[in-house]
């Protein structure tokens, strides 16, 4: 996952985090704040720091010369008036209009809060210092205990003088700073409990001090540009829930000592460049409920021992060298949600004790080297999901599948699709997504693809089908996807009359022979891209097929197939056509005059 993108979803989920915490903070504020008088000092404070910026959003609208600061929106007061805690937390961008830096203002924006001395909470979210330094007189906030900068557009480096906020249990930074080392005076910050500095372009290594964090439950260091081999010692780390160390340049091996941990509960070491083998001491950390290790060089084979991790809710090793077979054991993670394996090199069969597992589980597992029956038995994950794309699985297609959400087969070498089992009864039968494109299955389509009620995308493409196209198929309710591509259908169009919900059609390629007619074309009222290239068909175009298909809104595609007679003037009225391809058949006469002056925005005509 890119950094920005990783940060973005991080973003999310702390939005609604402090969002919720300004609520509290504001009811607090009223309940404390009731018999208390602002300090003098402190209101001054405050009011300088408003004049540093401009609130388009009118964020400080109560902060107003000459009334109790303690009132005032994000502020609470202790009994004596002196400010304990201070939250401003604007809308993000996209919802409204956060504080921007004032270019007029003198001095250093928000340095003014440095005098507020009793302070012992910091809330700034989404208030934009366009690449101002953190302010060095914060160190005079030696009450402080937390401590959160989100989005902030802070620039410069994290200064060293944050080791001198030795009260801090909370240190949340999510800046724009420049490409610095982490610094050593933050290791003497023993009382932190949480540490997430996300997206900072902290560069170097972990320096060895933070072994003194033994109260720290949070690290998180994701999306910075740290290197070198993970530290051994954050096994010493006794009191550690969460280690976050993701998107980064780590390398070399995964400390075995992590399985040290006795606390852990998330492992996030995805996106380095990790070597050596997964170490099986890992499956020993019996509360972890979340293990990623994916996009990185690990080699050697998955540790059955992981099976063991009986709270395990995701574990993703995708986009590595790990080869082998997938452990039978699993099978025995009853709790967990995803397992993702992809782009690695397992080889084997499938194990059919996947199936052990709980409904609802999303398995990927694709492009490995996989061979072998698909099991029976994951028909059992019901509602949840199966890729397996891109393998070389064979035999036939297990008929309980049709219980999952979604099952991705395309790439394989799949020869057989008639059920060995009973049909699921239609409540039973959820498959949305389908893909069983670039396999090997024969003959006609089969008749259980008109149970499919639930599917939205059914790609059978890119096999040796033949027959007619069953109308029962066309006419499913939810379908919004179906390519029937490069298969040897050697067929005409269906004369049959229905309606279809259809918004994508592709069946080029496909040896369809006879006439276009009108009633197939106007048989699809959503229908934004139809694709009929490299076929057989012939005779005329409808002459009603600018009103047949004048809803379509994409790509018309007829190339490369035997038409003849005059391009109908109707088709003038598919104005809203961004491509258009009637080339290599054998029309006659000229373009129609209103085609060729709508032709702007349209790729190709004839």
């Amino acid at each position: 996952m890119p950094k920005q993108l990783g940060s973005r979803r991080g973003g999310k989920r702390r939005w609604w985090i402090v969002s919720l915490l300004g609520v509290i903070l504001t009811l607090l504020a009223r309940f404390c704040n009731a018999a208390a008088t602002c300090s003098t000092a402190d209101s001054e404070a405050l009011l300088i720091f408003k004049a540093g910026f401009n609130d388009p959003g009118n964020i400080l609208a109560t902060w107003v010369n000459g009334t109790d600061c303690c009132s005032w929106t994000g502020v609470v007061c202790d009994s004596s008036g002196r400010v304990i805690r201070l939250s401003v937390l604007s809308p993000p961008p996209q919802r409204g209009q956060p504080l921007v830096r004032n270019p007029n203002f003198s001095g250093v924006v928000g340095a003014s809060l440095g005098s507020l001395t009793s302070l012992r909470s910091l809330d700034l979210t989404n208030v934009n210092f366009s690449g101002s330094p953190i302010p060095v007189a914060w160190e005079g906030l030696v009450n402080l205990n937390f401590l959160q900068l989100f989005s902030t557009s802070l620039g410069g480096r994290i200064p060293g003088a944050i080791g001198k906020l030795v009260l801090l249990e909370t240190l949340n930074i999510f800046g724009n700073f420049l490409p610095h080392t982490l610094p050593t005076e933050i290791c003497q910050l023993t009382r932190l409990q949480t540490v997430d500095i996300e997206a900072d372009q902290i560069t170097g290594s972990l320096p060895a001090c933070i072994s003194a964090w033994k109260n720290v439950s949070v690290i998180r260091f994701t999306a910075n540009n740290l290197s070198g081999p993970i530290p051994p010692f954050l096994g010493d780390l006794s009191a550690l829930t969460i280690l976050d160390l993701s998107n980064n340049h780590f390398s070399g091996e995964i400390p075995s000592t992590l399985a040290k941990l006795p606390n852990l509960q998330v492992l996030l070491l995805s996106e380095n460049r990790l070597t050596g083998q997964i170490p099986p001491a890992l499956g020993t950390i019996a509360p972890l409920i979340s293990l990623s290790l994916n996009q990185n060089l690990l080699s050697g084979s998955i540790p059955p021992l992981l099976g063991s991790l009986q709270h395990l809710f995701g574990l993703d090793l995708s986009t590595n060298h790990l080869n082998g077979t997938i452990p039978a054991e699993l099978g025995n993670l009853e709790a967990l949600q995803t397992l993702t394996l992809y782009s690695n090199r397992l080889t084997g069969n499938i194990p059919s004790e996947l199936g052990n597992m709980s409904p609802g589980v999303e398995i990927d597992i694709s492009n490995n080297f996989l061979s072998g029956l698909i099991p029976q038995s994951l028909g059992n994950l019901v509602q949840g999901s199966l890729t397996a794309s891109n393998n070389r699985l064979t035999g036939g297609f297990p008929i309980g599948l049709l219980k999952l959400g979604s099952v991705i087969l395309s790439h394989n070498l799949l020869s057989n699709l008639s059920p060995t089992d009973p049909l699921p009864s239609s409540d039973q039968t959820t498959l949305s997504f389908l893909h069983l494109d670039y396999n090997r299955f024969t003959g006609p389509f089969p008749t259980w693809l008109s149970n499919l009620t639930q599917a939205i995308v059914i790609l059978l493409n890119n096999n040796n089908f033949t027959g007619s196209i069953p109308v029962s198929l066309l006419i499913l309710p939810q379908l919004n996807f179906l390519n029937l591509s490069s298969n040897p259908l050697a067929t005409q169009l269906p004369a049959a009359r229905f309606t279809s919900n259809v918004g994508i059609l592709d069946v080029h390629s496909s040896g369809l022979h006879g006439a276009i007619i009108s009633s197939f074309l106007s048989s699809f009222p959503n229908l934004f891209q139809l694709f009929l290239q490299h076929n057989h068909l012939s005779g005329p175009l409808p002459a009603d097929i600018g009103s047949a298909l004048s809803h379509i809104i994409g790509t018309l595609d007829l190339s490369y197939n035997n038409l003849t007679g005059t391009v109908p003037s109707s088709i003038s009225n598919l104005t809203f056509l961004t491509s258009l391809d009637l080339s290599h058949n054998n029309f006659t006469g000229p373009v129609p005059h209103t085609l060729e002056a709508s032709t702007k925005s349209i790729n190709k005509i004839i």
